[in-house]
């Protein structure tokens, strides 16, 4: 940041120059420098996003373990009910759609 407001326009370019070329080049360290490779990977804002969010979506497990055994303890207890109509009317959707799909030959 620049702490001075009345310096000359110049001198504020140049600051604002030294602070970008901090973020294009950064420190050496002993892996780089001995790599001696000029190619520099930045993440944006977006991309860090991106990957937390990448690594929240990895950390869901792929079972909801609860309903499960909702579910589960339902049918031992004879309590679970099975709405027929329901079924019967996503059956009847899902294969109006796969009847919509081309078929690839």
């Amino acid at each position: 940041m620049v702490s001075e407001i009345n310096s000359s326009s110049s001198s504020v370019v140049t600051a604002l120059d030294s602070r970008v070329s901090k973020i294009d080049k950064p420190a050496p360290t002993a892996a780089s420098s001995a790599a001696a490779s000029s190619d520099v990977v930045t993440l944006t804002d977006l991309g860090g996003r991106l990957q937390a969010l990448t690594q929240s979506v990895a950390d869901v497990p792929v079972v909801d373990s609860k309903r499960v055994e909702y579910f589960r303890q339902a049918i031992a207890d004879g309590t679970y009910q099975v709405d027929a109509a329901a079924v019967a009317d996503k059956l009847a959707n899902f294969e109006s759609m796969l009847a919509s799909v081309p078929k690839g030959g």
